[in-house]
């Protein structure tokens, strides 16, 4: 028997946009319901609660309620099955890592506390009670097992869990908005602006409907209706659209990536058209609709960012997270024995270098990372250090974009990638850690990185002998700001 849902307890604006395309662009306004902040519902620890990554994690759920659909149906299609079961594992350990976090709190995800809020709380419930079946079939179709009682119970109970999804950030929208941290402004617009992520997957479940034949799944109207939803949409963030109370954007960064994003929409709409003008999906054209809402969903996650943290005073959005990623589990990283003898072996071998000779040995490294290499570079990125340093940052799928370990002079001992430079000495990573003695950590400003295509930030660590109790160096771990949100 499939779990049940109650659709009543979807705002009847909802339920009446849902299905109309012209009025489909007030969905995420209809469902944030008008909280009075005299009702008691403000919860404020300091100035930093939680509140957008509580509104931006509850948004993930309506999308990858559709992503998990979408890669069902591509793996038993066999088309692109590699990439769709490992897109459908990576999902569901999105969701349950959400759920919990939303119930119990995760500090690494930017939710310092648990859940309190009953109405809150009975969403939450409501959505795991839909997903427990889900998730245990998702589970079994990623191991590659792709038994056809699974994919039904999916093309059939999918809709139903994205509408528990869509009541339970709602909720979260209404709740979490607060004049401390996330005015109600706010609150829509990452709401809406989340909802594209929820339409980019949507186009590839239907387009996937419709080469399957699974109306379950998608047809070519419905398709066609999430396009043209998805394109309004894009528009009234690009330009405004205060009827349904979405301003314009906070900022020329947030501007710029709303209109790179859209360009990139424009380019690839025509997809759309192709597919529905000849009434169905080829192969060829599903990855394509795969590629290019992956493609999307990146400046859409670039955006987000750029909204979550264009509030001023709010570095506690990104800020908070990392400094309990940090505590749980990078320090774990700086407790390597061979980590800490290197240190200690290159502080032993440079006790004895000017500045003369730090700025030499910069500019060759210098010179040979922008060349083909060289003896410098292939020695530091070959020792065994070197290599845990790359396991290590592989391991955390994505978050860790790049480590290097610094000595008592600021130079590299180890590192996962080469560095533009090989002397750190002179900048704040090494000076706010190690060089002035505070043994602090030093968290930099979040910037777009070209080489991933995503906004960092670096954290960068002192290392301290556990021998000794001494500062030996530090530590700087590059982070997918998007990741810690």
């Amino acid at each position: 028997m499939f779990p049940s849902f109650n659709p009543t307890r979807l705002p009847k604006r909802l339920m009446t946009t849902l299905t109309t395309t012209g009025a489909a662009i007030a969905i995420m306004t209809a469902a944030i319901p008008q909280t009075s902040f005299a009702q008691g519902e403000i919860l404020v620890e300091g100035v930093y609660d939680g509140s957008k990554a509580r509104v931006n994690l509850s948004a993930k759920l309506r999308s990858l309620s559709e992503g998990v659909a979408a890669a069902t149906c591509r793996a038993n299609e066999g088309v692109d099955t590699e990439n769709a079961l490992a897109d459908l594992a990576s999902m569901r350990s999105d969701y349950a890592r959400i759920l919990d976090a939303l119930e119990n709190g995760n500090p690494t995800l930017g939710v310092p506390t648990a859940e309190e809020n009953p109405r809150n709380l009975r969403s939450l419930a409501a959505l795991k009670e839909l997903w427990a079946p889900l998730e245990d079939a998702t589970g079994r179709i990623a191991d590659g097992t792709v038994d056809p009682a699974d994919v039904e119970l999916i093309a059939k109970s999918h809709a139903d869990l994205l509408a528990a999804a869509v009541i339970l950030a709602s909720d979260m929208s209404g709740h979490y908005s607060n004049p401390l941290e996330l005015a109600q402004a706010e609150a829509i617009t990452l709401s809406f602006i989340g909802r594209q992520r929820m339409l980019l997957n949507r186009m590839v479940r239907t387009s996937c409907g419709t080469l399957a034949g699974n109306d379950a799944f998608g047809t070519t109207d419905e398709l066609q209706t999430t396009a043209d939803v998805f394109d309004k949409s894009l528009i009234a963030l690009r330009d405004g659209m205060a009827d349904v109370g979405i301003s314009p954007p906070p900022t020329d960064a947030v501007r710029n990536s709303l209109l790179e994003t859209y360009g990139t929409w424009s380019d690839k709409a025509s997809l759309v058209g192709d597919i529905v003008e000849t009434g169905g999906t080829t192969a060829d054209q599903l990855i394509e609709m795969a590629e290019t809402a992956g493609d999307l969903s990146v400046g859409i996650d670039n955006t987000i960012t750029l909204y979550l943290i264009a509030s001023p005073g709010q570095s506690g959005i990104y800020k908070v997270p990392l400094e309990a990623y940090i505590e749980t589990e990078l320090n774990g990283w700086l407790e390597n024995a061979d980590l800490i003898a290197a240190v200690n072996a290159q502080n032993e071998a440079h006790a004895g270098l000017q500045q003369a000779d730090i700025d030499a040995l910069d500019q060759k490294w210098r010179a040979e990372a922008g060349g083909d290499g060289g003896e410098l570079v292939d020695d530091l990125m070959g020792r065994p250090v070197s290599e845990w340093l790359v396991a290590q940052q592989e391991a955390t799928t994505g978050l860790v974009t790049e480590v290097f370990v610094m000595d008592n002079k600021g130079l590299n001992v180890a590192q996962s990638a080469v560095t533009s430079d090989y002397w750190q000495g002179d900048e704040a990573k090494w000076q706010e850690t190690y060089g002035n003695g505070s043994g602090e950590v030093h968290i930099s400003e979040v910037e777009f990185d070209d080489s991933t295509g995503f906004y960092q930030t670096q954290a960068s660590v002192p290392v301290t002998d556990p021998a000794t109790g001494e500062l030996i160096g530090a530590v700087t771990f590059g982070i997918n700001v998007q990741s810690l949100m």
